[in-house]
């Protein structure tokens, strides 16, 4: 894989994991980023169900920023066969997030309109870049002559 090719997939996977991070803080918060928090019988307030899909959201954004990094100085084509893997298992685990760490029950509620769909769009598209990746990282032939490869192979006798 050429240098070039390395630099750019691993600071757009690091600028992926950016804007997953900063999708439910600031370009689509939360409830409780809104000032909406839930009302418990007792009185008292407590997080929306979006604040743990927040969290999981933050953790992922970290481990794929790591991922990226880690692409950055990766110079085997099989660490960044591995490193593509890896990446689509954090991809798939975005695309799950707002699945598994339910968003609120409330569909007016602004995670529903807006942190939800942009998670998983977020996701695809760092599934596409680790398939980009793999891609990548395969090994190319250099055979492209016209030549077969038996007349390559077998002495010419005259």
């Amino acid at each position: 894989m050429k240098k070039s090719t390395r630099i750019g997939i691993g600071a757009g996977v690091i600028a992926l994991g950016g804007i997953i991070a900063i999708t439910p803080r600031f370009l689509f918060p939360v409830c409780e980023y809104n000032g909406i928090f839930m009302q418990l019988a007792n009185g008292r307030t407590d997080y929306m169900h979006c604040h743990y899909t927040t969290v999981a959201s933050y953790i992922l954004a970290g481990i794929i920023g790591l991922i990226g990094t880690t692409i950055l100085f990766a110079r085997e084509r099989e660490t960044t066969r591995l490193l593509s893997v890896v990446l689509a298992g954090a991809a798939a685990a975005v695309i799950l997030t707002p699945i598994v760490f339910p968003v609120c029950q409330n569909l007016d509620d602004p995670c529903n309109h807006g942190t939800k769909p942009m998670l998983i769009v977020m996701g695809i598209i760092t599934f596409f870049m680790a398939g980009w990746l793999r891609a990548a990282s395969r090994k190319t032939h250099a055979a492209y002559s016209s030549k077969s490869v038996s007349d390559t192979t077998q002495p010419q006798h005259q």
